[in-house]
């Protein structure tokens, strides 16, 4: 995408349409349409989404300004901004694990003593990695750690356009002589009103959200590059060489297992909903550090009997329309395979019987 473009040898953002789905800006389907159009018409992705009403310009211009912090593990561990939360609610807001996973692991706790990352890395939800790197995150939301000043409202409430750099800086100027946050010393000045607060703070939350899904998509890639580094030396007498070369993107997808048809049953329909689950089992590879998307493609025509569908078993819980939609996928160099189970919600003149599978998934580089 153009918009991610910069300079020779700069760091690679995230991709920009990444942001907005791990921020909640903006839902998989919509970014999914909007590829669509930019790949016809050329213009900037955010142009497009705008355009199609899927995005506000502030949200937009607040992901660009942030996007850069966004390049590297460590970046976006000190994207961190906000009040510090508890480690669950962190993973929830993630959506790294279920409120049903946390609900055991807090179980487990309170049997056990163990802390609750130990427990989440016993039982599968987390990485050591990830694990590792969220706790970083969380120190920086405890001021225990430097932070990037991009996350903060004032600079949020600039990139947006809602205060200038002047403005900021003369509240910034009198906070030093008082106890009061940068919201209210802004409103006192009749800079900005109280809901254009309220706005800012709700744009930061979502932005640290983006930061955190980052965080614990890239920990383990970080992982195995630490590893790799605490190899150690060369032995006595070896000599060390370093060859370099460009590896084109590429990513693969082989379908396991697809089931045929969706059946819907009078009781669905009454409902409103039909849950399939395992109905797919995938295998991915991806050698592009920074992911590659899952594309589903909504295949039933204009008989599709639901209106919107949620996929589990991709990490966190996706909804796409019934057209489809895309899911970004991390980095993949070795097969990992997903069982993907689904639930329709029925579109309300939608009939019982056995329709044929109404979605196909495959994979694109990014």
């Amino acid at each position: 995408m153009r918009m991610n473009s910069g300079p020779p040898g700069s760091p690679a953002k995230r991709l920009l349409g990444q942001v907005l789905v791990d921020g909640g800006f903006v839902s998989p389907g919509d970014l999914a349409r909007a590829l669509e159009e930019q790949n016809r018409t050329n213009e900037m992705l955010g142009e497009v989404l705008v355009r199609m009403h899927a995005a506000d310009p502030a949200e937009i211009a607040a992901v660009v300004s942030i996007q850069s912090d966004l390049a590297s593990l460590e970046d976006a561990v000190r994207s961190a901004a906000g009040v510090r939360q508890y480690l669950g609610e962190l993973l929830l807001k993630a959506r790294k694990v279920t409120r049903a996973q946390l609900e055991e692991a807090l179980s487990e706790q309170r049997r056990t003593g163990e802390k609750l990352g130990e427990i989440l890395v016993r039982l599968g939800a987390l990485t050591r990695g990830q694990l590792d790197a969220v706790l970083a995150f969380q120190q920086c939301q405890a001021g225990e750690a430097p932070s990037s000043v991009r996350f903060r409202l004032g600079e949020i409430l600039v990139a947006t356009g809602r205060i200038t750099r002047e403005q900021l800086e003369d509240v910034l100027s009198r906070q030093k002589l008082t106890k009061k946050n940068i919201g209210e010393l802004l409103v006192e000045s009749g800079a900005v009103e109280p809901h254009h607060v309220e706005r800012g703070l709700r744009l930061q939350e979502m932005l640290v959200t983006a930061a955190l899904v980052a965080v614990l998509s890239m920990a383990d890639v970080a992982g195995a590059q630490e590893i790799g580094r605490a190899s150690g030396p060369p032995e006595t007498g070896s000599a060390r060489i370093q060859v370099t070369a460009r590896v084109a993107s590429r990513a693969t997808l082989r379908v396991l297992h697809q089931a045929g048809t969706l059946v819907v049953s009078p009781e669905d329909v009454a409902r409103g909903y039909v849950d399939a689950p395992a109905a797919s089992r995938i295998e991915v590879r991806n050698n592009n550090r920074g992911g590659c998307l899952l594309v589903f493609e909504g295949t039933a025509g204009p008989d599709v009997p639901f209106v919107k569908v949620s996929v589990r078993g991709l990490g966190r819980e996706v909804e796409i329309g019934p057209g489809g939609g895309f899911v970004p996928h991390s980095y993949a160099p070795a097969p990992v395979t997903a069982e993907l189970s689904y639930r329709f919600s029925l579109a309300r003149d939608a009939r019982p019987g056995t329709y044929p599978w109404p979605l196909q998934v495959s994979v694109r580089t990014m």
